[in-house]
């Protein structure tokens, strides 16, 4: 056969294919291995959406334009029907790989005629669709499918009974038996009367020309943003629901890796995915590690990365914001950075942020972690017995009135003196330094001790002691006075923050040799702050 007559023939072909009478069951062995071939040539680092149908795909010019932000895949064949999708399935579907997967067919399917002059019948359109959507829902259980209704065209308007039983058995499928989306196009294809627009269709009165394809493409994009805004959610959704169920697997598994970051209301919460899962592994081990379920979220996407912002609701939070990028990755989205925060209305946030103040967490850290000296069995000076009914020291609330600024007047020549304490023995120490401060307008000053035993050893060598008795002392702190501990100044100056003060283990159990604050150590003010004293002392 020569390249002419090939030619011819194929144009014949063509035209054929093209024209009112449709052409089901060819051979497109050729064609269908062409289009595999040039989808493996694109890197797939966006979602990638596959057209898989008839000549309204393949004659679709600049398909892609069309689509930005997607990988696309134009799986159209002219000519094709269902049944020819179906036998392609393996090629034009699996292999193209699609992340969405967008149908056209029935358009040649109810205008196909057989040798003897029948047509199909909408009953063996819709088996046959049925046989194609059961395949794919078997065969790719996770892909997001979009079923798009046979187009109204002027050339194949005397169809227009069936196309509309057509479209109504496809919808059915689609949406009821299969979870699929169904767009239908007549709405936006036909005037306010019902009939088409011609000024939609090429010269041929069947396909749609430029203008035609953009109303097509608006309506088939905003079902594609539409499904990858129900996966997104899904997924979101779903990560939040894993801790909730304290699913330590799934919920850092949704992270793009070891090395994607979380950062929590705290300012010290910045881990990454590892350091994270480390840190929340006891949360992990109860029956739920906390709860959040989002009530608005917005997204945007750009490429294979999404930017989203989410409002929560959170049980022992309130309200909460969640900040995060995902990346759209061949095995589904992943998270790659989140950022939770705290919702602040604004009618509060000037006692937030007196709340916020860095002294005041500091302090409230040192607190913590007095509690949990004494509640850990290892460290604690309680008895055992003393353990158990201990829940934690009382505080007052932070006070930053009580964080000042003292000058220091060194003694010099001062003699070691026998301090006294609660056993009756006596401690070593000599007065090092005059410490004068004013709290509320008020000129007051404190004796800074240092202990003859404590200097000897390196660690304590800077040490100094500072002992306190005021007009809470015996009321609502400990009677015998409490304590701060002080390093020696570089300068002639140093910060006293009363909110650091504690009780010696003398106001909880008994078997220690506490110092008893000397009476020169009396100041004339009530120090709300600190720690109170304990309520059977």
């Amino acid at each position: 056969m020569s390249a002419r007559i090939a030619l011819f023939i194929l144009g014949l072909i063509n035209l054929f294919s093209y024209s009112g009478i449709a052409q089901c069951g060819a051979n497109y062995d050729v064609l269908a291995e062409e289009i595999v071939s040039d989808a493996n040539l694109l890197n797939h680092e966006q979602t990638r959406v596959v057209f898989a149908g008839s000549s309204t795909f393949r004659l679709w010019e600049n398909i892609a334009e069309s689509f930005p932000n997607y990988e696309v895949v134009n799986a159209g064949i002219g000519g094709s029907c269902f049944e020819d999708l179906y036998a392609y399935k393996e090629l034009l579907i699996s292999a193209t790989n699609p992340d969405v997967l967008v149908i056209y067919e029935g358009d040649n399917d109810i205008a196909h005629q057989y040798e003897d002059g029948r047509t199909m019948t909408v009953k063996n359109i819709t088996k046959t669709a049925y046989e194609l959507f059961l395949w794919i829902k078997s065969n790719h259980p996770n892909m997001e499918v979009i079923i798009l209704s046979p187009k109204p065209s002027p050339l194949r308007w005397e169809y227009l009974p069936k196309y509309k039983k057509v479209n109504d058995e496809l919808e059915k499928l689609a949406t009821d038996f299969f979870g699929f989306r169904f767009v239908n196009c007549w709405p936006n294809l036909t005037d306010s009367n019902g009939m088409v627009i011609s000024t939609y269709f090429q010269a041929d009165r069947l396909h749609l020309n430029g203008a035609g394809n953009k109303v097509l493409g608006g309506l088939i994009y905003a079902s594609i943003q539409s499904s990858e805004e129900s996966i997104f959610n899904y997924f979101i959704d779903g990560w939040h629901t894993s801790a909730s169920a304290a699913d330590s697997a799934a919920y850092f598994g949704a992270f793009f890796n070891n090395a994607s970051i979380f950062q929590g209301t705290d300012g010290s919460e910045y881990w990454t995915a590892a350091e994270f899962r480390n840190w929340a592994a006891p949360y992990f081990r109860r029956e739920s590690a906390w709860t959040f379920e989002a009530f608005e979220r917005q997204w945007f996407r750009q490429g294979n990365t999404l930017w989203f912002n989410e409002r929560l609701n959170s049980p022992h939070m309130g309200k909460c914001r969640g900040i995060g990028v995902v990346r759209m990755t061949n095995s589904g989205p992943k998270i790659d950075h989140y950022s939770l925060s705290f919702e602040v209305p604004n009618e509060v946030v000037d006692n937030l942020v007196a709340l916020a103040n860095p002294e005041r967490i500091e302090v409230l850290k040192y607190q913590k972690e007095l509690d949990d000296f004494y509640t850990d069995s290892t460290t604690s000076p309680l008895k055992q017995e003393e353990r158990i009914g201990f829940y934690g020291h009382e505080f007052f609330e932070y006070n930053p009135s009580f964080n000042v600024e003292a000058a220091i007047e060194i003694l010099e020549n001062e003699s070691w003196f026998d301090m006294a304490t609660s056993s009756g023995k006596s401690r070593k120490y000599r007065r090092y330094a005059v410490a004068k401060f004013e709290i509320n307008g008020k000129s007051l000053q404190l004796i800074l001790y240092q202990s003859k035993r404590l200097m000897k050893m390196d660690d304590y060598k800077d040490h100094l002691f500072l002992p306190f008795t005021d007009l809470t002392s015996g009321v609502s702190t400990y009677g015998t006075g409490r304590f701060m501990d002080i390093t020696i100044p570089e300068g002639n100056s140093i910060v006293l923050d009363f909110n650091y003060a504690y009780n010696p283990y003398c106001a909880y159990t008994d078997g220690y040799s506490c110092p008893i604050t000397p009476k020169e150590n009396f100041i004339d003010i009530p120090v709300n702050a600190g720690i109170k004293g304990p309520n059977n002392h």
